[in-house]
Parts: C-alpha cells; sequence; structure tokens
C-alpha cells in the first residue's frame, strides 16, 4: 500500500516518519535513480524530457538526512 507525505513542513515543526512493511523484504528506491538506470530512450518516450533533465539524473542515490 503506497503511503506520502504531503505539505508537512511548518516553523519549528519535527516530523518523524516511520514506514512498516509485512515483507521480509525491503527496497529503497529513489525515482532519480530509477529514472537514470532505466535506458534514456524509454525514459524519453514516456516522459518527454529534455536532454537537459535527463543529463541531470543522477545513478547514484544521494540519502537525505
Amino acid at each position: 500500500m503506497p503511503v506520502w507525505v504531503e505539505s508537512i513542513r511548518r516553523c519549528g515543526t519535527l516530523l518523524r516518519f516511520l514506514e512498516m512493511f509485512k515483507s521480509a523484504r525491503f527496497a529503497d528506491v529513489s525515482l532519480n535513480q530509477w529514472m537514470a538506470l532505466t535506458p534514456p530512450e524509454l525514459v524519453q518516450a514516456h516522459l518527454n524530457l529534455t536532454p537537459t533533465v535527463m543529463g541531470a539524473l543522477r545513478k547514484q542515490k544521494r540519502p537525505i538526512v
């Protein structure tokens, strides 16, 4: 079941988010990384991204701390 958090930032508010799954397997994949590792022709054909955007995609995930 997908979950997302939207419009959460308020001055001085700390957000704690805990994800729980009913599976023994967990994979944390960034959309940026996933698109960078997908053949560029497919990404461009389906999302109509410019070469500039395609060039900015990163194959290495950048964790947010």
